[in-house]
């Protein structure tokens, strides 16, 4: 519910409260002449008459729906008083009158035609105080002594209401506020009492939570909106602490495992107040994240780990094999002559080498430990974990010998072929050593192997 809808309903209830004040006055007022001491029937009717003019004013009014009717209404009420009051003596009862309209611009929540009214009317009973009732033979009673008091009488009044009513509209604000964040937000709020029944549901229940017909929850516990046991332990366990953040939540949502962001806490520092929980459904956001830092481990073109996984690989792997006390073994490979191929046929052919042999290394390892990455251009790394020196010459061997063998068409139908360089170092992790002195090692045997005249596999066993 907003603003405009508050507003709304309040118009409404206003319209029906000053109606009910107006039927309820002629009412009386028409059953007073009937009963009064030397009353005819045409004084009644004509009273009637009156009444029934005045309410369907009052109904025409209302329909208009006019901005200055809760002015009308109790200016046009005073007025006609003021009329009857100097041709009787009937002055001194006009504090009844004056209060029953000031009911009906306070029903209208409106300080400010309050605050018009009173200045108006309080304006004129002065002036008709001091220039036609004072004295005149109709009127009995002090005059200024009943001004005094409706003038005290009134301000008193406004004070209340001006604090009550400034509170109202402030909670009407925050009502309507939070109504209008309860049907925006994408996540599902929930507001239950301190007997865990729910008060309230946003609209989001029922795509997050998958929760058909919610208003049918109210005034039920909350747990019934789930139907997983462990779910259910869960949240009555954080009803039961009153409050609780976690980042990445996993909730089991008829039988699908989502990820929530869960954040609940107390309406107030009451313990036994009610609370409200907040589940914010990341499913989709840590999917999206989650592939994109598989794309980030990924090189685009031969679809295999990139640079910055082989560092994020090596750095877990030593740590292994430090802690098991095992051999680590690193195959440095090399393209040879990749240059002189890439200006010979062109850097798209070269892409489809490069191609071919990832799908050649990737094939070569047998074992799902095994790690391959491209670490740039035409250069290649295998992490083999458990694997001393001369298992690892064995692969580099098999490697190197596919390679060899491979050949790739050009866009032409010409054959071509090519070898691959390959330094292999292999160690135990030990106290005080860094991943990096494996890699410098491999490199160094890389090397040896070029400068014995490439295609070769040359293996340094540091163990």
């Amino acid at each position: 519910m907003d603003e405009q809808e508050l507003e709304l309903n309040y118009r409404k209830r206003a319209n029906r409260t000053v109606l009910l004040c107006a039927v309820t006055f002629c009412i009386s007022r028409i059953t007073a002449e009937f009963l009064a001491y030397g009353s005819n029937l045409q004084n009644v009717v004509k009273i009637a008459i009156a009444a029934c003019i005045a309410l369907t004013g009052l109904l025409f009014l209302q329909r208009l729906n006019l901005k200055s009717l809760p002015f009308i209404i109790p200016f046009s009420m005073y007025m006609s008083y003021l009329v009857s009051a100097y041709t009787i003596d009937s002055y001194k009862y006009f504090s009844s009158v004056y209060l029953i309209a000031l009911i009906i611009v306070i029903a209208y929540f409106s300080v400010k035609n309050y605050l018009i009214f009173i200045a108006v009317t309080l304006t004129i009973n002065l002036l008709l105080s001091i220039f036609v009732l004072d004295g005149h033979p109709t009127v009995s009673g002090s005059v200024w002594m009943h001004f005094a008091l409706m003038l005290i009488g009134s301000l008193m009044l406004f004070l209340v209401l001006y604090y009550a009513i400034s509170k109202s509209n402030e909670i009407d604000r925050a009502f309507a506020s939070f109504g209008a964040l309860m049907r925006v937000t994408p996540s599902a709020l929930i507001l239950v009492d301190k007997d865990n029944k729910i008060k309230y549901l946003s609209r989001s229940v029922t795509k997050v939570l998958n929760v058909r017909e919610p208003k049918n929850f109210i005034d039920r516990n909350f747990l019934e909106l789930f139907e997983d046991k462990s779910v259910k332990e869960l949240l009555d366990d954080i009803a039961k602490k009153r409050s609780f953040y976690e980042n990445h939540q996993k909730i089991t949502i008829n039988d699908q495992v989502k990820t929530f962001d869960v954040f609940a806490d107390k309406m107030s520092s009451d313990a036994t107040s009610g609370m409200f929980f907040m589940l914010n459904d990341i499913s989709e956001i840590v999917r999206l994240k989650e592939l994109a830092e598989q794309d980030s481990l990924m090189d685009s073109l031969i679809q295999i780990p990139n640079r910055r996984s082989f560092d994020k690989q090596i750095s877990q792997e030593w740590n292994y094999a430090s802690r098991d006390r095992v051999n680590l073994s690193f195959l440095m490979i090399d393209i040879d002559f990749f240059k002189n191929y890439n200006d010979t046929y062109g850097h798209r052919q070269g892409d489809e080498l490069l191609k071919t042999a990832g799908k050649i290394f990737k094939s070569s390892l047998k074992r799902s430990t095994d790690f391959i990455a491209r670490l740039g251009g035409e250069e290649f790394g295998v992490l083999l974990h458990a694997t001393n020196s001369y298992q690892a010459n064995v692969t580099a061997e098999r490697i190197r010998q596919t390679i060899e063998n491979e050949v790739i068409l050009t866009a032409t139908g010409e054959k071509t072929k090519f070898t691959v360089s390959i330094g292999v170092a292999s160690v135990i992790p030990g106290a005080g050593m860094e991943y990096s002195f494996l890699i410098e090692e491999a490199d160094k045997a890389l090397y040896r192997a070029k400068q014995n005249g490439r295609n070769r596999v040359w293996v340094t066993d540091l163990a």
